[in-house]
């Protein structure tokens, strides 16, 4: 038996070598080329040692090495998918499995498997009479990588919070999943760039049309609501609260002059509105209605939106020498709005200031994701004149999340 086998070693160590020098390729009965592939670049020329036949064997490795485009790549999970190990008979049958082992990974586009024998590195001697070469091989593996793209990243924005509309709430809890009565809690904020258009009918205002001026008026509000009543087919959700609302400035209000005087609105920048609400809520089909009243100094609002509403307006150029002022204390309100997706809300809203001189009315409306910006408009209409005016809203539904 033994005989046997060193006759067919020395049998297969006396054929040609099939194998070239690393610098010059030729073809390797086992490379997996795929048919459209691009011609595969040859081994480095590097002194791996002497070429073998891949068809021949079996041999005692001595070490793994990947190549790609002329580098060694050192890469563990590769090195460990293959059977060849150091000190441990290697045969031909294994060489062709670790080929089709290592394109099931999914890595490559073409491997070339190539058998060296490393001078002057004898087998072990219970090797020496079974492999076809007397010194220790170098397995190799040449292979192109696959080019991979990285996903694209998809950008989710979440869902709109719906516990309120621009100014005024509703009585849902945040982006409308929670059907059952809970606690929330909103945080809104508001700014009011300016006005883009308006006229009034003053009899000594100096100008009756006013446009492109500058309001620069921040609103961020804290709104907490507790739903007492869920909604169903029938019934509304209901939900009382109270909002904290700080106010201030980052442009003084417009000064109101008249001939032969200029008075400078000398009312505080920052000031803190507050109210408690009732709210009830409705869905009709897609479109999500609201309606409620506030009490509270929230009804302060509007003075702060326009100087034909300040005392100092009404004095001047309405002649009003009684010191009058815009004030409410009750402000009922109405909402209607519609998600032309889960973030893509349009709407409009009414908050009307009972019992203030002048008789304001704010319509909010919301606009910004159909213009493709986060801009909405405002209509502040007043006896004697409107204002149309231009601001950014955020609201963050701090709780409950969903």
């Amino acid at each position: 038996m033994l005989a046997a086998l060193l006759g067919t070693a020395l049998t297969a160590a006396a054929q040609p070598n099939p194998w070239p020098a690393p610098v010059v390729p030729q073809a390797n009965p086992w490379a997996v080329v795929p048919a459209t592939a691009a011609p595969v670049a040859a081994a480095p020329a590097l002194n791996l040692g002497s070429p073998l036949s891949v068809s021949g064997g079996p041999w005692v490795p001595a070490e793994v090495l990947f190549f790609s485009a002329g580098q060694v790549v050192a890469d563990y999970a590769w090195r460990d998918s293959v059977r060849a190990r150091r000190g441990h008979l290697y045969t031909a049958a294994d060489l062709q499995s670790d080929v089709q082992d290592l394109m099931t990974l999914g890595r490559f586009t073409t491997l070339t498997p190539a058998i060296y024998a490393i001078p002057a590195t004898p087998v072990p001697s219970e090797f020496s009479a079974i492999s076809v070469s007397t010194n220790q091989v170098r397995v190799v593996f040449d292979v192109m990588i696959k080019v991979v793209e990285a996903p694209k990243v998809k950008i989710v924005t979440p869902p709109t919070a719906v516990g309120g509309v621009l100014l005024t709430p509703t009585a849902w809890r945040g982006a409308g999943r929670f059907e059952n009565p809970g606690l929330a809690l909103d945080i809104n904020a508001a700014y009011f760039i300016g006005r883009l258009y308006g006229k009034n009918s003053y009899p000594d205002a100096p100008r009756k049309t006013n446009y492109i001026d500058r309001i620069g008026l921040w609103t961020l509000t804290a709104d907490g609501k507790m739903q007492v009543q869920s909604e169903t087919k029938f019934r509304p959700a209901i939900a009382v609260g109270g909002q904290a609302m700080l106010l201030f400035r980052d442009s003084p209000q417009p000064t109101v002059t008249a001939p032969g005087v200029s008075v400078k609105i000398d009312t505080k920048n920052t000031k803190v509105l507050t109210d408690g609400y009732f709210v009830a809520s409705k869905k009709l089909g897609p479109v999500r209605t609201s309606a409620g009243v506030m009490q509270g100094t929230i009804g302060n609002l509007a003075a702060n939106m326009s100087e034909f509403l300040t005392p100092e307006a009404l004095k001047f150029y309405l002649r009003d020498t009684s010191g009058t002022q815009v004030v409410s204390r009750t402000v009922p309100f109405a909402s209607v709005f519609y998600l032309i997706k889960p973030d893509y809300p349009i709407g409009v809203e009414l908050m009307k200031f009972n019992g203030a001189a002048r008789n304001p009315m704010l319509i909010n409306f919301k606009l910004g994701r159909f213009l493709k910006l986060n801009f909405d408009l405002a209509l502040l209409k007043y006896q004697g004149g409107y204002d149309m005016l231009g601001f950014f809203q955020f609201r963050y539904n701090h709780f409950p999340k969903k």
